[in-house]
């Protein structure tokens, strides 16, 4: 999948692939994998500790939210009135809020339950980021391209060979959306037990000490395991009056 500079809606998967990739990679860090994906209060974040991340929450209503910001494409968010929240009256005002008095957010891409939109940008924005910050979620095999990444296994490698089919069992099972806890306990051990026999920078830990468990809850939280649902955040009634992004 080829993502356009700026972004644009249809770059994105749909919002229940787009998750499901997401705290696929979450349940794997929780367990031990590092690949800069956490899940915390009804969001997966993204953060590269280069100072560029990005935020995934639901919704109420079968909707979804993905604000985000890249150090290389963020001058944009001083241009007088640039406002990527023009949206509609459900966005969850007051975790924008929150967000803007940590960072200004250089793009968010709202799912309204069948479609993903944003405001429609100014000339000047020539790239928001989006193109390199999601598109290691554009498939499955570039998710797990990335979790083997960070093990520094070399593509093509007899590792990769082995390591390549257990992290993409971890992503279509959670694409599919029908593993039971079992199956995912299984599949989770298998792909961590893997990352722990990885001689990588990222691997601080033996084998036994990395943790299915915290994977495996990761997993129910986030409603990857069949009869979970991942906690949503209220839907907003409207913009505050007088609320603007933060400036400077």
């Amino acid at each position: 999948m080829r993502f356009h500079t700026p972004g644009r809606p249809d770059d994105l998967p749909p919002f229940d692939v787009l998750w499901a990739r997401a705290a696929a990679l979450a349940s794997l860090e929780a367990g031990g994998s590092k690949n800069h994906h956490d899940y915390a209060d009804t969001v997966v974040h993204h953060d590269d500790a280069g100072g560029n991340e990005w935020r995934l929450t639901r919704v109420e209503g079968g909707r979804g939210v993905l604000v985000g910001a890249d150090h290389e494409c963020d001058e944009h968010v001083d241009i007088e009135g640039y406002d990527p929240y023009s949206g509609p009256d459900w966005l969850p005002w007051t975790w924008f809020t929150t967000l803007e008095q940590q960072r200004e957010q250089g793009f968010a891409y709202w799912w309204d339950g069948s479609a993903w939109d944003r405001i429609d940008y100014p000339d000047i924005i020539d790239n928001d980021g989006l193109d390199l910050l999601l598109t290691h979620l554009s498939t499955a095999e570039r998710a797990a391209e990335g979790v083997l990444g960070f093990l520094e296994v070399r593509s093509g490698s007899p590792a990769w060979e082995e390591g390549s089919p257990l992290v993409l069992h971890v992503l279509e099972l959670a694409e599919r959306g029908t593993g039971t806890e079992e199956e995912w306990r299984q599949v989770l051990d298998a792909a961590l037990g893997f990352a722990s026999r990885q001689d990588s920078q990222y691997v601080h830990r033996g084998e036994d000490e990395f943790d299915v468990p915290a994977a495996l809850a990761v997993a129910r939280e986030t409603g990857l395991i069949k009869g979970c649902e991942a906690r949503t955040r209220p839907a907003g009634r409207g913009r505050p009056a007088g609320w603007v992004p933060r400036r400077g």
